[in-house]
């Protein structure tokens, strides 16, 4: 609540700030831009719109920062079941059994300052990806290795390098059975 009023009141000194320099520069800003041509009607508009501008900046200034804090936190969730795991993303649940898994392939995206290291995941009706910033992700990678005995242990190794490449390998095919 504190947070909100200061932030209000920054905007509102702002706002008569910003107001009160327009008051005070319009004179100068006609005599220099409209030499010979200006008169009060002109500084009258000159007043009037800048003033509707300037609350306008700083009325979706004031919304902007007041929202700033309101992003709802992303669910990214992955959590081992009895015969499979179940994919919470943002309250979308997608469930998977460990014996109806056709297809793993791991890849990494750049995210600018650090790497990715995502998992799809892919059964003959549904796919899914997890990334290693899902809750769960080393408890799923330590089973998915049991599960999966032909998938290289060292899978989230080999996809991080080569930096700046995306590195897709195909970890697991039940139709190709690749190990």
């Amino acid at each position: 609540m504190f947070r909100k009023r200061k932030i209000i009141l920054i905007h509102l000194a702002l706002f008569i700030l910003l107001t009160l320099l327009l008051l005070f520069t319009s004179e100068p800003l006609l005599n220099k831009f409209a030499t010979g041509i200006h008169n009060v009607g002109m500084w009258i508009d000159l007043m009037t719109f800048g003033t509707i501008g300037i609350l306008i900046l700083t009325t979706i200034s004031c919304l902007i920062f007041l929202n700033k804090g309101k992003k709802k936190k992303r669910i990214e969730k992955i959590e081992l079941t009895e015969n499979g795991f179940e994919i919470n993303y943002d309250e979308e649940i997608t469930k998977f059994n460990w014996s109806e898994i056709d297809k793993l392939t791991g890849f990494k995206v750049d995210r600018f300052t650090i790497d990715d290291i995502c998992l799809k995941i892919e059964s003959n009706n549904k796919v899914a990806y997890v990334t290693e910033e899902f809750q769960g992700w080393r408890n799923f990678i330590n089973k998915m290795l049991t599960e999966f005995p032909q998938i290289d242990k060292n899978l989230e190794e080999i996809i991080a390098k080569s930096a700046f490449e995306r590195n897709e390998t195909e970890s697991y095919n039940r139709n190709k059975n690749v190990g």
